[in-house]
């Protein structure tokens, strides 16, 4: 006999909005990287349609930056530090992310060789600071 549960509200629990916030994010953000689109008329900025996201500061600097020359601009470092988004720890903070990649205030964005070479001496202005868990959080696709 199968056991059925109907919620008499059918409003997705806190829990169920984090999960849709950060599929829908962590889908925004593979659509840019791989994606063809209007703002990028040669095809996705990478490239890559096998491109993906890393998010530990080494990762994301060798797989991203280093890999592509592009970087994310516009993440907002004083609201949310840039981690995995399994670790942004409230839905605020997961809807001020989706807001800003729906809008194009968070995007994806080719860099110069100057502006390379920035990053490699020091990506903090784009990516915060360096904390403590970020060499130990290498398998963070």
């Amino acid at each position: 006999m199968s056991q059925y549960t109907f919620r008499v509200n059918p409003k997705p629990t806190y829990s169920e909005r984090m999960t849709d916030a950060r599929s829908e994010l962590r889908k925004l953000i593979k659509e840019q990287l791989c994606e063809p689109s209007l703002t990028h008329l040669t095809g996705a900025i990478t490239h890559d349609n096998t491109a993906t996201m890393s998010w530990s500061r080494k990762s994301y600097m060798k797989n991203v930056v280093m890999r592509y020359r592009v970087r994310i601009e516009g993440w907002p470092l004083a609201e949310v530090p840039f981690r995995n988004l399994s670790d942004v720890p409230n839905l605020g903070k997961l809807e001020l992310l989706l807001q800003g990649w729906r809008s194009g205030t968070i995007r994806f964005s080719r860099i110069t060789e100057e502006e390379y070479r920035e990053m490699l001496t020091d990506p903090t202005p784009w990516i915060g600071p360096a904390t403590v868990g970020d060499e130990a959080a290498e398998g963070d696709e």
